[in-house]
């Protein structure tokens, strides 16, 4: 037989040593009976410290000693100084209060522990002895739903804490008609824990009565019980369900609930609250609500036609959405909210609608005005609205009828207006019936600034040019610019001089196009000002194009070369192919010059220098087209007379342009068309 020595392990100089008590500074303890989340009081008055910092640990030994594998640490680490100190320490470490030699406080949810006895240990050191309660804690289940509150199907899930090890419980819920089952036998895990997730019944409340209405009141508590099935032990927990209700609605006006208020359910349209809220037809209606199913809604217009869709959210059953109202008559309609467990009614009024489509644009659009919810015209009487405009000279102030239509039996009308001359900005469009009442409905247009020059294309040679502008505002300052530059100039002090737009918002500038003025593309631009010391913003601009006198000759006589040339070609296309080809060749050449010119003379250069590098090949071409057109004799006559205009066009051409070297180029293709058309004939 074998002897073995065992060395006990020697206590280091850092340990705690000594019992701790439990709800009393005289001992023994009595063994207290607790659930995770609730307090426990530890006394520490019989315990030699020997550390500065204690941590505690929950075990299911009393050993005075940690084991590392089995023993869990919760709890913030405390001081010793403060757990000694002649002082309650309530603020430094969150749900507990220490000094006195307490330490009180919770053993926390989060601990994962099955239910059992349970000792504490406390610790201020590295290694070695503790000090440990005397007795034992007997942790029993809790229970908990969270959250606390919500709307009727709101995700919930029911918290189980610190059963049996692998044990079962029993699920259900009282909303005020008895107990109902949720689930049976639900099992918890190792550690003695269960979390099972559900949706909140939906009791299907709506606030009531009609009106504003006290939230807090709006509500039913709803009872959950888990039963521990092995030990019969019984725990119940709460969640607040919330009514559901409007926040806000708001058309033309608003109404807002007060806060902590919500308005009801609106079963009948002579006690409705909300239908002082005017709406337009085709205009906005804002739907603000709490404590909503949570999921998708559908908007409803009087019951029947669907004018809208959002969701409510999981946690208050909140949303807020816009829909826009249908075509309608003028008057009472309800709407519904359809959370596909309750149908919620309130009621609006709607208003006579003038919709203007479009709502801006220059003087001359043409507008489309639309009305709805004016009187309705029968068999025996017919109503006329006439659509006014506000004013076209604002000097005067005098409104102006536009435009005027009857109204169908639904009380809808269209009509159309042309934009009358006037200031910019925005104008009043009213729409007036001759009903006994004058019903009337109003819209709004901006007009907005149109820039035009004419001509747009003009001769450095002293064109007139007309800048003219609408739509300018009246009470705005307006400069003009030139490629960026002030047009006219400044007054006698060196000042920029601005101006406003007219009584009837226009503006009129005639601009002399003379040599100053080089070929190329000018913007003209007018800003409108701001505030002092801040730049104007760009309002409209438009191009208009400077050519030169040597250019425009030099188009005009391309001009002429291109009418001879479509001439001849059109006459021998019949006889000879190759002629024709060799013609459009030539035809082709003569519009790219002209289109470089009109870009840029150096372009011209370019394409016509293009052109003159054909001259060997075309030659050639028409030496066999020569050839080919011998047996076109008959005809010869004709050609030679086309040919002939041709050749006089070329030298009115050469005269024309005498001593500019781009025409030069241009002879040079009038002489070949002249020979071609020579040997030809």
């Amino acid at each position: 037989m074998t002897a073995f020595a065992v060395a006990l392990p020697l206590v280091p100089a850092r340990a705690s040593l000594g019992n701790i008590l439990i709800d009393t500074k005289t001992g023994p303890s009595v063994s207290p009976t607790i659930k995770l989340g609730e307090s426990v009081n530890l006394y520490f008055g019989g315990v030699t410290w020997s550390g500065g910092q204690v941590k505690l640990y929950i075990s299911t030994d009393p050993f005075a000693a940690l084991n590392t594998t089995t023993d869990i640490p919760y709890g913030p680490a405390f001081s010793v100084a403060k757990i000694t100190a002649n002082a309650t320490d309530t603020t430094t470490y969150s749900g507990y209060s220490v000094g006195h030699n307490w330490i009180n406080g919770t053993i926390p949810k989060s601990l994962e522990i099955p239910g059992g006895k349970y000792y504490i240990k406390a610790f201020d050191g590295v290694t070695g002895a503790v000090a440990v309660t005397d007795n034992y804690i007997n942790i029993i289940a809790s229970f908990e739903v969270t959250p606390t509150f919500g709307p009727g199907q709101a995700p919930i899930t029911l918290k189980g804490y610190a059963l049996p090890a692998n044990g079962y419980a029993n699920f259900s819920y009282n909303a005020g008609a008895g107990w109902k089952v949720i689930k049976d036998l639900v099992k918890a895990n190792e550690k003695g824990r269960i979390v099972y997730s559900i949706s909140a019944p939906d009791l299907e409340k709506v606030v009531t009565p009609q009106g504003e209405q006290n939230e807090s009141l709006q509500m039913t508590t709803i009872y959950f019980r888990m039963i521990v099935n092995s030990t019969g032990q019984t725990e119940t927990d709460t969640f607040v369900e919330y009514y559901r209700g409007l926040v806000q609605v708001k058309g033309e006006n608003s109404m807002t609930a007060t806060t902590g208020f919500l308005y009801g359910n609106e079963t009948t349209s002579t006690a409705s609250v909300l239908k002082a809220v005017k709406v337009k037809v085709m205009g906005s209606l804002i739907i603000v609500g709490k404590w909503f199913h949570p999921g998708a809604l559908t908007i409803l217009w009087d019951k029947a036609q669907t004018i809208g869709g959002t969701e409510a959210n999981t946690t208050h059953g909140w949303f807020n959405t816009t829909v826009t109202v249908p075509i309608t008559s003028k008057g009472l309609h309800n709407v519904t909210i359809d959370d596909g467990k309750v149908k919620f009614v309130f009621w609006v009024t709607v208003i006579p609608t003038l919709i203007l489509t479009p709502d801006e644009g220059t003087v001359g659009t043409t507008v489309t005005a639309k009305g709805y919810g004016f009187p309705a015209s029968t068999s025996t009487v017919v109503y006329n609205v006439t659509l006014t405009w506000d004013y076209t000279d604002i000097c005067k102030n005098v409104s102006v009828d536009v435009a005027w239509a009857l109204t169908t039996t639904q009380g809808h009308f269209t009509t159309s207006f042309v934009v009358p001359h006037t200031v910019g900005g925005t104008h009043i469009v009213t729409a007036t019936a001759n009903d006994s009442v004058s019903t009337t409905a109003p819209d709004t247009f901006k007009v907005l600034v149109a820039l035009i020059v004419t001509p747009s294309s003009a001769t450095n040679n002293g064109t007139v040019v007309t800048v003219k502008g609408t739509g300018l505002a009246y009470d705005e300052y307006y400069d003009l610019l030139i490629n960026g530059k002030d047009f006219y100039s400044a007054d006698s002090y060196g000042w920029t001089v601005y101006f406003n737009g007219s009584c009837t918002g226009d503006l009129s500038l005639q601009i002399i196009v003379d040599a100053s003025f080089a070929p190329g593309k000018y913007a003209v631009s007018l800003y409108k000002l701001s505030k002092v010391y801040q730049l104007p913003t760009l309002e409209k601009y438009v191009m208009f194009t400077v050519t030169g006198e040597e250019e425009t000759k030099i188009l005009d006589k391309l001009d002429e070369i291109d009418a001879a040339v479509a001439d001849l070609d059109s006459f021998v296309r019949s006889d000879s192919t190759s002629v024709h080809n060799e013609l459009t060749t030539v035809k082709n050449g003569i519009t790219t010059v002209k289109n470089s010119i009109n870009d840029a003379k150096q372009a011209v250069l370019t394409a016509v220098g293009g052109v003159s590098n054909q001259l060997t090949s075309i030659e050639s071409y028409a030496k066999d087209a020569a050839s080919k057109a011998a047996s076109a004799a008959t005809s010869a006559g004709d050609a030679a007379s086309k040919a002939a205009s041709a050749a006089t066009a070329a030298q009115a051409a050469q005269s024309a342009t005498s001593g500019i070297s781009t025409a030069v180029y241009g002879a040079i293709v009038l002489s070949l068309i002249a020979a071609l058309a020579s040997i030809v004939a």
